[in-house]
């Protein structure tokens, strides 16, 4: 019983002294994402001129999400269709979409605004609007009780004036698929 004994603390000893002292190098983690630059505080002039573009995006994404089908945003947005760049978050809507299916989302809400006002960069009929939000999709668990899946979001929606109004015609997702 004893031999057990002082073999045990003196394999608890061998470890601790292969514990390291200092933390780990960090150099093989990817850097955090930079806050984009240059985006300022709109106007309410421009807050109102962009806002209806914003909401429709969110509006279909929203019913895309929930049909399973990126087709949907596509109809409207051709654009986010092509480019896609799932490391840089470039038109990444098809894999969020595809992701979720495995709940079978039912409803959802999405609340552009919810952890910062929108900020913009205007440049002629060319916008870029970072949304910093939240979305939700509600689901059934295996047992039926209602839940919900989804967060935080922080994207750049590239806007081209058209007409009147204003359009997406690409996206980035910087808070990372």
């Amino acid at each position: 019983m004893k031999n057990n004994l002082t073999s045990l603390l003196l394999l608890v000893f061998l470890l601790a002294a292969c514990t390291p002292t200092q933390p780990a190098p960090t150099e093989f983690l990817p850097p955090l994402p930079t806050e984009p630059e240059g985006f300022t505080d709109p106007d309410p002039a421009t807050w109102v001129m962009l806002m209806p573009a914003v909401r429709e995006y969110f509006f279909i994404r929203k019913h895309a999400f929930i049909a399973g089908d990126a087709q949907l945003l596509w109809d409207r947005y051709p654009g986010l269709q092509n480019g896609t760049d799932l490391s840089r978050g470039i038109n990444a809507e098809e894999f969020y979409i595809t992701n979720m299916q495995g709940l079978k989302p039912f409803d959802g809400n999405i609340f552009p605004e919810y952890y910062e006002k929108l900020r913009v960069k205007l440049e002629g009929e060319q916008a870029q609007v970072l949304v910093h939000g939240m979305e939700l999709y509600l689901w059934k668990d295996e047992s039926g009780k209602f839940d919900d899946s989804g967060g935080e979001f922080k994207i750049i929606l590239f806007l081209q004036q058209e007409g009147s109004g204003w359009t997406v015609i690409r996206t980035q997702d910087i808070s990372g698929p």
